[in-house]
């Protein structure tokens, strides 16, 4: 009923688009609120699919991209229940009302300001009331909803009912708080390193599996680096490339989430790190793949990078692999090529996810989200840090990645 109620709606906001020559924003704009009308799990899977332009054209990951900023607090949600919180032994702030107030909130969870039994402020992260049920009904309705369509001739022959399934099983891990808070654990133990990067510490003994229980962390109303003094803000930004480089590279943990509202720059010059809802652990296979497809990209080695790409997707019925490999090979000879001022690794990773489009293949995700980890950042980068090469400040997280690798396997230590 609500797919057909925003379908319906779609028509007045054609015809005032095309009388205002806004078309393209409103149709934008239709989309987030038809999507944000479904609910949560149409809200995650949109969020997922705006990441995918390897499946979808630029404009469309673009009007999805949206919904990274759709979530509104429910005004109808009294918040966390009295037993979860006696439980816990939480308290929660609210309002002059007394109402509990989010201090964040998303499709599936909301961010709660609280005290613990010890007078300390924590962060306390709480699913919405209900959204377990709603999202394993509707997760399902996509699956068999996807394996009718996938019959059809415009879509066989296409992964679709491999790709839904890889999207719900995202989808469904953002349910699983002490999944969570393990990868938070981890990623702050792997980030330790890196300079100015913060991730909240995670208070174990208080956390459930309906309850995730966090360091509070001050100053997070800053969302851009723009707001950082001028000797900061270059710092910060870079941080939060190594970062992802560390990421991507060493640790094979990487968090896929990173657009403003999980990344904050802070007042101090540090960058919080926040939400590990959304990670992906890389293979082993994964990560030398995605390290030596960087490494051959730097050479201009367009013939070998195309190879590790084919070896990584899974070819359409009309899959043009000699296409493929020849307009990448010349994507990156142009690519290495240029100076690192000119090098835009947006259009770069849009090329390639054109090509594979256009060529009939599609991509795993162990090699697209990582990639698109990268891509969330680089207007920031551009914005703050203008000069920076990409590729070069990734060479020493490739080198020590594919170093690591021949001590292993030659059963060397590798140190820390």
């Amino acid at each position: 009923a609500k797919a057909l109620v925003g379908t319906l709606a779609l028509g007045p906001a054609l015809a005032r688009g095309l009388v205002r020559r806004d078309l393209p924003s409103r149709t934008e704009r239709w989309l987030a609120d038809f999507v944000t009308g479904l609910g949560p799990a149409f809200i995650k899977m949109a969020q997922l699919l705006a990441t995918r332009a390897d499946l979808l054209p630029p404009h469309v990951c673009t009007a999805l991209g949206r919904l990274h900023d759709a979530v509104e607090p429910d005004a109808q949600s009294a918040g966390p229940s009295p037993d979860l919180l006696k439980r816990s032994g939480l308290t929660i702030e609210t309002d002059p009302d007394g109402v509990p107030r989010p201090i964040a909130t998303g499709s599936i969870a909301s961010v709660y300001r609280a005290t613990d039994p010890t007078g300390r402020v924590v962060a306390v992260k709480v699913r919405r009331p209900g959204v377990e049920h709603e999202l394993t009904t509707d997760l399902e309705l996509m699956r068999r909803v996807t394996r009718m369509a996938a019959r059809l001739p415009p879509l066989r022959g296409m992964p679709a009912v491999e790709i839904v399934d890889q999207l719900t099983a995202a989808i469904r891990a953002q349910l699983d708080f002490p999944r969570e808070a393990r990868h938070l654990e981890q990623l702050r133990a792997n980030l330790a390193t890196q300079p100015r990067m913060h991730v909240p510490e995670v208070h174990t003994q208080l956390c459930s599996d309906d309850v995730l229980v966090m360091e509070f962390l001050d100053g997070l109303s800053r969302h851009t680096a723009a707001s950082l003094p001028a000797a900061d803000r270059e710092q910060a930004v870079l941080a939060t490339l190594h970062s992802i480089y560390h990421m991507l590279f060493i640790d094979g943990l990487v968090h896929c989430d990173l657009h403003p509202g999980n990344v904050y720059f802070r007042a101090d010059g540090t960058v919080a790190l926040v939400d590990a809802g959304f990670t992906v652990r890389l293979t082993q296979d994964a990560r030398e793949k995605f390290a030596a497809f960087f490494m051959r990209m730097s050479y201009g080695h367009g013939e070998a990078c195309a190879q590790i790409v084919l070896s990584t997707t899974i070819p359409g019925p009309r899959a043009n692999v000699d296409g493929f490999t020849r307009d990448l090979a010349d994507l990156v000879h142009v690519s290495s090529g240029a100076r690192a001022a000119d090098f835009d690794l947006v259009r770069f990773a849009a090329s390639l996810f054109i090509l594979q489009r256009r060529h009939g293949l599609y991509a795993d995700p162990q090699f697209i989200f990582p990639l698109l980890s990268l891509l969330v950042l680089e207007g920031t980068v551009r914005a703050h840090a203008p000069k920076v090469d990409f590729q070069k400040e990734a060479e020493p997280y490739i080198l020590d990645a594919l170093f690591a690798r021949v001590f292993e396997a030659h059963g060397a230590p590798t140190g820390s």
